[in-house]
């Protein structure tokens, strides 16, 4: 009988013991779910309000607004992801914070979505501050701000740089940017931009000025060299793919706007102000929307110069 009884007090311990291990482990599943679920939501209004953020960079972008830096309470990944389809493609921003409970990084917030909104950067930038600018990309005609962005943790080595692009990002006291002659003078850990036709020495990105193309992660990509130089900035601070997408996407949005003169160069033949630009803005429109690769850029240089040299010369000029 004693026996028995023994047994039976230890198979309700073991029983109390069982049950009470899997509330225990409900209970931290719960509050892991519930944190993850904060976390989430925390990232994903953090993604929407980077997006918010930037936009006053955006509108202050006359021709070199001064570099904004961005703080985040903790170490905090931002994605960035283009997508060029539709009207007008659309730019995707999420973010993920680093934290102590649950994994250290967790996937992404839902991603806020913009149809207006063009950042150049890496797909994935990581740290607890980033520096932005934002320059005017012209077509000939204005077309978007740019945003380029990236992470404090990294650092630019400009070798051989043109001198307006110097005094630019010197006088815009631009973070994380510095200047040499020399790939050897560059400060151990930086990214090497390589200008004047330098290759090799360790450069991570080399420019080549002659033929308008920027070779990085061993793809190429091409520019329009405006007198902004903004999509040789975008070329220089983004990925390939990033580059590539959101310069489709700006064609597509350049479409649109020489649309938008062709009307208004119509309305105001009749009141004797023609600019006699209808012919050749339905022409670019035809180039622009056909548009797939940077590469195209060359073969939309004449037609934006003579667009842009008619407009000019206009009395009552179109843009």
């Amino acid at each position: 009988m004693k026996n028995k009884r023994g047994f039976e007090f230890s198979f309700g311990w073991i029983f109390a013991i069982i049950v009470g291990a899997v509330i225990l482990f409900l209970g931290i599943y719960a509050a892991m779910n519930l944190v993850k679920q904060a976390r989430s939501t925390g990232d994903t209004f953090a993604g929407k309000e980077l997006g918010i953020i930037l936009t006053p960079i955006e509108t202050s972008a006359e021709d070199f607004n001064k570099p904004t830096p961005i703080s985040f309470p903790v170490e905090t990944r931002v994605y960035n992801t283009c997508d060029s389809l539709g009207n007008f493609g659309s730019q995707k921003i999420s973010v993920a914070t680093k934290s102590s409970l649950g994994k250290t990084w967790e996937k992404p917030g839902v991603a806020s979505t913009f149809y207006n909104k063009y950042i150049f950067s890496a797909s994935t930038i990581e740290g607890k501050s980033a520096t932005v600018f934002a320059k005017p990309f012209n077509f000939p005609y204005k077309v978007a701000d740019l945003i380029f962005m990236w992470s404090n943790n990294d650092s630019y080595c400009f070798v051989n740089a043109p001198d307006e692009m110097k005094e630019e990002l010197l006088f815009g006291n631009v973070r994380g940017v510095n200047f040499t002659s020399s790939p050897t003078e560059c400060k151990k850990g930086s990214k090497k931009v390589c200008f004047s036709g330098l290759t090799g020495a360790g450069c991570n990105v080399e420019v080549n000025l002659a033929s308008q193309s920027v070779k990085k992660d061993k793809q190429t990509v091409y520019y329009y060299s405006d007198k902004g130089n903004a999509l040789l900035y975008g070329a220089i601070f983004a990925d390939s793919g990033i580059y590539e997408c959101q310069v489709k996407r700006l064609m597509k949005r350049t479409a649109s706007l020489a649309l938008i003169y062709i009307s208004k160069s119509e309305s105001l033949a009749p009141r004797g102000c023609s600019s006699n630009l209808e012919g050749d803005l339905s022409a670019f429109v035809n180039q622009t929307l056909s548009f797939n690769s940077t590469i195209e850029l060359r073969s939309l240089e004449l037609s934006v110069e003579n667009i842009g040299r008619t407009n000019d010369a206009l009395s009552c000029k179109l843009f």
